[in-house]
């Protein structure tokens, strides 16, 4: 048996992701890394964003199967025909924020979030402990490890967007530095380093850059979210909360504005958006994500470890599509 082969089914045999669905296409939704506003490209675009994505890596995976395994180089769609679909796969976010597409088939597990719950042993600080205390609830933004072209600029739009709707806010500094060397209203506590998931049952909302596991945290808090997405799948779990009413439409960092984030503000602070927020956290609550994925794993592993086959009966012949990359690609790259 090929050794790549025998690792991926002994390390890889039950693939988890809990970022986005960028391994198998559908046709309900387009890859998290593509901006597709037709549904007729939401396939199409799985294959064309895993194709460039295999271009950028193919050099280091050949040069490691040949000098590491002995192996001879492999070719994407030759070999593995555009996707995971033959492996089982299990992505471990909610099936109520984005339930399983009818297309995924019987190999894939939507199992729920699985989470570390940081927060069980943390102890803030008690200056922050009374300010939390001594005020209404307050809107939580930060943007993690996103950069900023002008923090200065982004901290003034904050400030002012939570001035203009008479709300107390937490901002986290991040990497950004948000409010390095700034002076800020009593209203504002600037943060560093604290567990999400005790921190959001702390806040009215939260303002967040969209990563998959801040997204995950917010909701399971019950806070209405904005995202304020920078790249990558942060678009893709913007269009999911905003679809669920769970908040405003994302507002990408360059278009962040004063009026933009206020009214993000007000949109999160209705009574009727918080309602579905802490429906949703409810269900998601009820969920075990941990326990699905075990016996997701154990429900598809094989009774036993597949026989060696031959190299004409591993390779199915493409389809038509499939055809027609593996030409791009042995015209494009005919080293690899």
């Amino acid at each position: 048996m090929d050794m790549y082969m025998l690792l991926k089914l002994l390390v890889y045999q039950f693939t988890f992701s809990s970022q986005c669905p960028g391994h198998r296409p559908t046709y309900e939704f387009p890859h998290p890394l593509a901006r597709v506003s037709q549904s007729a490209g939401y396939w199409l675009s799985y294959i064309v964003v895993d194709l460039l994505i295999w271009w950028g890596i193919r050099g280091y995976i050949n040069e490691f199967r040949k000098r590491k395994l002995k192996l001879p180089p492999i070719a994407y769609f030759s070999t593995y025909h555009g996707s995971i679909s033959h492996l089982p796969t299990g992505y471990m976010w909610s099936p109520h924020l984005v339930p399983k597409p009818i297309d995924w088939g019987p190999l894939v597990d939507v199992v729920g979030y699985c989470f570390l719950n940081l927060g069980s042993k943390y102890e803030p600080k008690e200056e922050f402990l009374q300010w939390i205390q001594k005020g209404t609830e307050p809107v939580y933004i930060g943007f993690g490890s996103m950069p900023l072209e002008d923090p200065k600029n982004t901290m003034g739009v904050i400030l002012e967007a939570l001035k203009v709707t008479g709300q107390r806010g937490i901002v986290d500094q991040g990497w950004g530095d948000l409010g390095n060397l700034m002076e800020v209203p009593d209203s504002v506590f600037l943060l560093k380093d604290c567990p999400h998931d005790w921190l959001f049952l702390q806040c009215a909302a939260v303002v967040h850059h969209g990563g998959a596991g801040t997204t995950a945290t917010g909701l399971r808090a019950g806070c209405p979210t904005t995202i304020v997405p920078f790249f990558g799948d942060q678009f893709f779990w913007g269009d999911r909360v905003h679809q669920k009413g769970l908040g405003p439409a994302p507002i990408p960092i360059a278009k962040l504005s004063v009026e933009k984030l206020s009214n993000a503000i007000r949109f999160m602070l209705e009574p009727e958006v918080k309602s579905r927020a802490m429906e949703l956290a409810k269900l998601i609550e009820s969920e075990d994500g941990v326990g699905a994925a075990v016996d997701a794993f154990h429900r598809h592993l094989p009774p036993e470890l597949p026989l060696p086959t031959s190299s004409s009966e591993d390779i199915d012949q493409p389809n038509p599509l499939q055809w027609f990359f593996i030409q791009i690609e042995k015209w494009c790259c005919p080293s690899c």
